[in-house]
């Protein structure tokens, strides 16, 4: 079996993710694909006590 070989040089970023506080528990977690700027998304709490939907917009500042 033929094996290749690759470093720090052959790597890129190929996805974005945003930290996300829950407005009404405080939960924390990163957000995949959320960084469209003047884009708000409909998210969902992943803490399964709270497990809301909320609004977070993105805009770069």
């Amino acid at each position: 079996m033929e094996r290749i070989y690759r470093t720090y040089a052959d790597t890129e970023v190929t996805q974005l993710s945003t930290s996300v506080k829950c407005p009404y528990c405080g939960e924390e977690w990163m957000e995949p694909d959320t960084d469209e700027c003047g884009t708000t998304y409909k998210l969902r709490c992943e803490n399964e006590d709270c497990e809301r939907e909320f609004e977070m917009h993105f805009d770069a500042s």
